[in-house]
Protein backbone atom coordinates (compact mmCIF):
# COMPACT_ATOMS: atom_id res chain seq x y z
CA UNK A 1 0.00 0.00 0.00
CA UNK A 2 2.85 2.37 0.83
CA UNK A 3 4.37 1.79 -2.62
CA UNK A 4 1.03 2.47 -4.27
CA UNK A 5 0.57 5.75 -2.37
CA UNK A 6 4.15 6.74 -3.16
CA UNK A 7 3.62 6.15 -6.92
CA UNK A 8 0.25 7.94 -6.82
CA UNK A 9 1.83 10.94 -5.09
CA UNK A 10 4.77 10.95 -7.53
CA UNK A 11 2.43 10.76 -10.55
CA UNK A 12 0.22 13.58 -9.21
CA UNK A 13 3.30 15.74 -8.63
CA UNK A 14 4.46 15.19 -12.20
CA UNK A 15 1.03 16.06 -13.64
CA UNK A 16 0.69 19.22 -11.55
CA UNK A 17 4.31 20.25 -12.27
CA UNK A 18 3.82 19.79 -16.01
CA UNK A 19 0.91 22.23 -16.21
CA UNK A 20 1.75 25.62 -17.67
CA UNK A 21 -0.04 28.92 -17.65
CA UNK A 22 -0.52 30.48 -21.06
CA UNK A 23 0.00 34.24 -20.78
CA UNK A 24 -0.48 35.33 -24.39
CA UNK A 25 -2.85 34.70 -27.23
CA UNK A 26 -1.60 32.33 -29.89
CA UNK A 27 0.65 33.77 -32.58
CA UNK A 28 2.42 32.24 -35.55
CA UNK A 29 5.70 33.36 -34.01
CA UNK A 30 6.87 35.14 -30.85
CA UNK A 31 10.31 36.74 -31.09
CA UNK A 32 12.85 37.17 -28.32
CA UNK A 33 12.15 39.73 -25.63
CA UNK A 34 14.27 42.86 -25.72
CA UNK A 35 13.63 45.79 -23.36
CA UNK A 36 10.47 43.99 -22.15
CA UNK A 37 8.88 43.69 -25.61
CA UNK A 38 8.69 40.83 -28.11
CA UNK A 39 7.67 41.15 -31.75
CA UNK A 40 4.85 38.74 -32.66
CA UNK A 41 3.70 37.52 -36.07
CA UNK A 42 0.13 36.59 -36.97
CA UNK A 43 -1.19 35.95 -40.48
CA UNK A 44 1.73 37.76 -42.12
CA UNK A 45 1.45 40.92 -39.98
CA UNK A 46 3.47 41.91 -36.91
CA UNK A 47 2.68 43.44 -33.54
CA UNK A 48 4.15 43.26 -30.04
CA UNK A 49 3.51 41.84 -26.59
CA UNK A 50 5.00 42.74 -23.24
CA UNK A 51 6.57 40.28 -20.81
CA UNK A 52 3.16 39.70 -19.17
CA UNK A 53 1.89 38.43 -22.53
CA UNK A 54 -0.36 41.46 -23.00
CA UNK A 55 -0.69 42.58 -26.60
CA UNK A 56 0.55 46.18 -26.68
CA UNK A 57 0.61 46.55 -30.47
CA UNK A 58 -1.95 44.80 -32.67
CA UNK A 59 -0.45 42.64 -35.43
CA UNK A 60 -1.37 45.05 -38.24
CA UNK A 61 2.06 46.22 -39.35
CA UNK A 62 4.17 44.87 -42.21
CA UNK A 63 7.35 45.18 -40.12
CA UNK A 64 8.44 46.52 -36.73
CA UNK A 65 12.05 47.12 -35.83
CA UNK A 66 13.15 46.06 -32.36
CA UNK A 67 12.41 48.53 -29.60
CA UNK A 68 15.47 50.37 -28.34
CA UNK A 69 16.10 51.59 -24.82
CA UNK A 70 14.08 54.68 -25.74
CA UNK A 71 10.99 52.48 -26.24
CA UNK A 72 10.56 53.47 -29.89
CA UNK A 73 10.45 51.31 -33.01
CA UNK A 74 10.19 51.94 -36.72
CA UNK A 75 6.75 50.80 -37.91
CA UNK A 76 6.37 49.86 -41.60
CA UNK A 77 3.10 49.71 -43.52
CA UNK A 78 2.45 49.73 -47.27
CA UNK A 79 6.10 50.49 -48.07
CA UNK A 80 6.29 53.54 -45.80
CA UNK A 81 7.67 54.00 -42.29
CA UNK A 82 6.61 55.79 -39.11
CA UNK A 83 7.38 55.64 -35.38
CA UNK A 84 5.58 53.72 -32.64
CA UNK A 85 6.14 53.51 -28.88
CA UNK A 86 6.24 50.25 -26.96
CA UNK A 87 2.89 51.20 -25.43
CA UNK A 88 1.37 51.11 -28.91
CA UNK A 89 1.07 54.86 -29.39
CA UNK A 90 1.76 55.87 -33.00
CA UNK A 91 4.20 58.78 -32.65
CA UNK A 92 4.56 59.42 -36.37
CA UNK A 93 2.22 57.95 -38.97
CA UNK A 94 3.89 55.81 -41.64
CA UNK A 95 4.06 58.50 -44.33
CA UNK A 96 7.81 58.48 -44.94
CA UNK A 97 10.15 56.67 -47.31
CA UNK A 98 12.85 56.55 -44.66
CA UNK A 99 13.59 57.58 -41.08
CA UNK A 100 17.20 57.60 -39.90
CA UNK A 101 18.38 56.43 -36.50
CA UNK A 102 18.10 59.04 -33.79
CA UNK A 103 21.12 61.23 -33.15
CA UNK A 104 21.04 63.82 -30.36
CA UNK A 105 17.30 63.08 -29.96
CA UNK A 106 16.52 63.85 -33.61
CA UNK A 107 16.18 61.82 -36.81
CA UNK A 108 15.93 62.75 -40.46
CA UNK A 109 12.75 61.86 -42.32
CA UNK A 110 12.47 61.44 -46.07
CA UNK A 111 9.29 62.11 -48.04
CA UNK A 112 9.10 62.55 -51.81
CA UNK A 113 12.93 62.39 -51.80
CA UNK A 114 13.14 65.51 -49.63
CA UNK A 115 14.54 65.47 -46.10
CA UNK A 116 13.22 66.96 -42.86
CA UNK A 117 13.69 66.43 -39.13
CA UNK A 118 11.64 64.80 -36.35
CA UNK A 119 12.23 64.55 -32.61
CA UNK A 120 11.97 61.44 -30.43
CA UNK A 121 8.33 62.26 -29.59
CA UNK A 122 7.34 62.24 -33.27
CA UNK A 123 7.09 66.04 -33.53
CA UNK A 124 8.07 67.35 -36.97
CA UNK A 125 10.79 69.93 -36.35
CA UNK A 126 11.58 70.66 -40.01
CA UNK A 127 9.24 69.69 -42.83
CA UNK A 128 10.90 67.57 -45.56
CA UNK A 129 12.07 70.22 -48.03
CA UNK A 130 15.85 69.78 -48.21
CA UNK A 131 17.94 67.62 -50.54
CA UNK A 132 20.38 66.86 -47.70
CA UNK A 133 20.24 67.37 -43.95
CA UNK A 134 22.96 66.53 -41.39
CA UNK A 135 22.65 66.91 -37.63
CA UNK A 136 25.93 68.27 -36.26
CA UNK A 137 27.23 67.91 -32.72
CA UNK A 138 25.93 70.74 -30.59
CA UNK A 139 22.62 70.88 -32.43
CA UNK A 140 23.61 72.71 -35.60
CA UNK A 141 21.89 71.44 -38.72
CA UNK A 142 23.63 71.54 -42.08
CA UNK A 143 21.14 71.42 -44.97
CA UNK A 144 21.25 71.59 -48.76
CA UNK A 145 18.49 73.51 -50.51
CA UNK A 146 18.45 73.97 -54.27
CA UNK A 147 22.12 72.96 -54.44
CA UNK A 148 23.20 75.53 -51.83
CA UNK A 149 24.38 74.55 -48.37
CA UNK A 150 22.86 76.40 -45.42
CA UNK A 151 23.16 76.19 -41.63
CA UNK A 152 19.91 76.01 -39.71
CA UNK A 153 19.37 77.17 -36.18
CA UNK A 154 19.31 74.46 -33.54
CA UNK A 155 15.80 73.07 -33.21
CA UNK A 156 14.38 71.89 -29.87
Amino acid sequence: MKKFLFFLFAFASLVVGAQQTVISAKYDNIGKFYNGIAIVRLNGKVGAINSDGKEVIKPEWDKLSGFGSDGIAFAHKDGLVGLISKTGKVLLKPNYQRISNFKYGKATITKDNMIGLVDINGKILIEPKYQKLVIEKGGLIRATENGTEVLLKSVK
